[in-house]
């Protein structure tokens, strides 16, 4: 108990300045928000540059003349920045004027600027060379050393770029002429196909042409004999075509002197006419003979009527009897004469008739005579075709004699061609052969590269497997520069309080006593320095803590630790503790690993890198933050608490105390 009291006593006297002097109370409280304002000040500013570049400007100028290429009208250059536009890196401007932009550039109005020149299209599309065409980026390092780092970050950007949308280009090209070499080549298969069924057909058709010439020959023989026959009847025909046309001329007279005695119509008519008429005359005459025979019939009757009344006749009866008897013989006879007559009249009557039929038929018949023997007149030739018929004669005599030579001389022909047919069979058998060969040498497709133009340009693309993942730049900077905000936050509670001092009345307590009320306050500050940077990252900035507790942890501890180094520095070697305090935060800066790896740094920085504290802050940080080192925090965390172990113990040795009288206990510093 007597120990926490010399430790108050102490605390007292701290906190007696503090009352005495609200100026020193209020700096007190004005820094415990100067690590979070300094940590909050250069995170914000850092915090997502990526997502600002848009406002960043920058100039672009083309000159490309544009090329031409396999029949292609080309100007990469325009789609180079339509590319760039559309990816939309930067706050870009179009300049037609080169100059104008580098202009821009030395007053500070532009970033950088990109150039690309007339021949850009001409040295870029063939790739004849490796970095033919030049893409000229323009920027200052002195208005910007930031922005410059940028332009030369996107230089080799854009060239990849580039090269990706030729590579896509040229291997579309690749695969067009693929697809095209293997359509051409199809065809050129079936084009040989069927030219090699074509020879097929054409050797097979020789052949037949060669069996053809054989029965032509058989053929021309038998056209020869048949030209030497037909050359006989031609000069027969020739000898006998005057007779002919003799005979024809004799003919059309006598053909005219028939026609001339031929009765005329309306005499055959009159004779038809008269001929019907007998008819007529010869039936009505059967029906009066019918008639005559009954009236015969009933007189006989009438005769044996009377030759009975007679019989009744007294006197004269008998002699009248006896004169009957003739009228009765004569009655008899006109009765056999009448039926003689009847039959007469009726052999009469049907050859009446059958003459009607032949008169009809011979008046039709001369009629047609007639017409036959006109239409016959009319048809006989004239007498200039008769002579043409003449002369046409001769001339076939003479036409047969030049088909017997023609056919003489197709005898000749033939012999040749069978010969021209055989060699001409020949070499339609070596073409069949050849295109033959030449099909089965010929591959079935063409080895074209597959899939895509893409593809084929750009057919590695890396994947990032991020372990321990972090959000953003500012994020990511926060295990870097939270320590340093610390440190300095540390260093600034320094300058508040006297560390080597010490008020005469507590002189005499305890040492261990001494140092506790001695760091009280201070440590009081820097804990909540400590809170604040939490309130800070989580309220402001909205840094996610996945893991509360350890984060917090880490916070506190390095707080802690800072302070008493400082304080142990103090200790060792006066107010100059608190520039060496300084300066060992530079020191830390560059061989702690925080912004750069320790790989990347100096040998004597990377030597002195694992003994320093801010390396094992910014390592817990990293692993209570991010999950970093599999999440294990806790060796780098033992490692800080060392530390803070070492600078108490040296606080502990260090003993030498400046005593002051009451009255001249005052601030260190003057902020009256």
């Amino acid at each position: 108990m007597q120990w926490w009291a010399s430790a108050a006593a102490v605390l007292r006297l701290e906190w007696l300045l503090l009352r005495q002097h609200p100026k020193l109370a209020a700096a007190c409280v004005g820094l415990l928000f100067v690590p979070a304002l300094y940590a909050l000040i250069y995170l914000y500013a850092v915090w997502d540059p990526a997502s600002h570049t848009r406002a960043l400007p920058a100039g672009l100028v083309n000159a490309d003349a544009g090329a031409r290429y396999r029949d292609r009208e080309l100007n990469l250059g325009n789609e180079v920045l339509e590319a760039i536009e559309r990816h939309g890196q930067f706050s870009y401007r179009r300049y037609t004027d080169a100059e104008a932009a580098r202009r821009d550039v030395r007053d500070g109005r532009l970033a950088f600027v990109m150039e690309i020149p007339a021949d850009f299209s001409r040295q870029a599309v063939p790739g004849e060379r490796e970095g033919a065409a030049k893409l000229t980026i323009t920027t200052s390092e002195g208005n910007n050393y930031s922005a410059a780092g940028l332009a030369r970050r996107f230089a080799p950007e854009v060239a990849q770029r580039v090269n990706t949308m030729l590579g896509e280009a040229r291997w579309e090209l690749v695969l067009s002429t693929a697809a095209g070499s293997q359509r051409n080549l199809q065809t050129l298969h079936m084009a040989l196909a069927d030219l090699h069924q074509g020879a097929g057909e054409l050797s097979q058709g020789l052949r037949k042409a060669g069996d053809g010439g054989v029965q032509l020959a058989q053929g021309s023989a038998g056209a020869a004999e048949a030209a030497q026959r037909l050359r006989g009847g031609a000069a027969q025909l020739a000898e006998a075509a005057p007779q002919l046309a003799g005979g024809v001329r004799q003919v059309g007279p006598l053909l005219r002197g028939l026609e001339s005695r031929r009765p005329s119509d309306a005499e055959l008519q009159a004779l038809r006419t008269g001929m019907r008429q007998l008819v007529d005359g010869q039936r009505e005459l059967g029906l009066g003979l019918d008639a005559l025979s009954a009236g015969g019939g009933r007189l006989g009757e009438g005769l044996a009527t009377y030759r009975g009344a007679l019989d009744d006749v007294p006197l004269f009866g008998g002699r009248l009897q006896e004169g009957l008897e003739p009228i009765e013989d004569g009655a008899r006879q006109l009765g056999a004469g009448l039926d003689t007559a009847r039959e007469g009249s009726g052999r009469l009557l049907a050859g009446a008739q059958r003459a009607d039929e032949a008169v009809a038929s011979l008046v039709d018949g001369t009629q047609r005579a007639g017409q036959a023997l006109a239409q016959l007149g009319q048809r006989l030739p004239e007498d200039q075709r008769l002579d043409s018929f003449v002369d046409g004669s001769r001339e076939l005599a003479r036409g047969s004699d030049t088909l017997a030579t023609g056919l003489r001389q197709l005898s000749a022909g033939h012999e040749a061609l069978q010969g021209g047919l055989l060699k001409l069979s020949d070499g339609a058998g070596r073409l069949d052969t050849g295109l033959e060969l030449v099909r089965r040498s010929l591959p079935v497709m063409v080895d074209s590269p597959g899939g895509s133009a893409r593809g084929l340009a750009a057919s590695v693309e890396p994947v990032l497997d991020v372990i321990a993942p972090v959000p953003n730049n500012g994020t990511a900077l926060t295990p870097n520069f939270v320590p340093l905000a610390l440190w300095v936050g540390a260093v600034m509670t320094a300058f508040l309080m006297h560390w080597r001092r010490l008020a005469e009345p507590v002189a005499a307590l305890p040492h261990s006593a001494q140092l506790a009320g001695k760091l009280a306050v201070p440590l009081a500050v820097v804990v909540l320095q400590a809170l604040l940077m939490l309130a800070m990252l989580v309220g402001v900035l909205h840094v996610p803590v996945p893991r509360p507790g350890p984060f917090v942890l880490t916070l506190l501890t390095a707080s802690t630790t800072f302070l008493l180094l400082v304080f142990a520095l103090v200790r060792l070697i006066g107010d100059l503790g608190k520039v060496v305090a300084v300066l060992l935060l530079i020191v830390q800066v560059s061989a702690a690993g925080a912004l750069l790896p320790i790989e990347l740094s100096d040998e004597a920085f990377q030597a002195i890198h694992p003994y320093l504290p801010l390396t094992w802050v910014v390592r817990a940080f990293r692993a209570s933050l991010f999950g970093a080192y599999g999440g294990d925090w806790l060796p780098a965390l033992a490692h800080v608490m060392a530390f803070a172990a070492g600078a108490l113990l040296v606080c502990l040795l260090a003993r030498r105390w400046r005593v002051v009288p009451m009255a001249h206990w005052r601030p260190p510093l003057d902020i009256e």
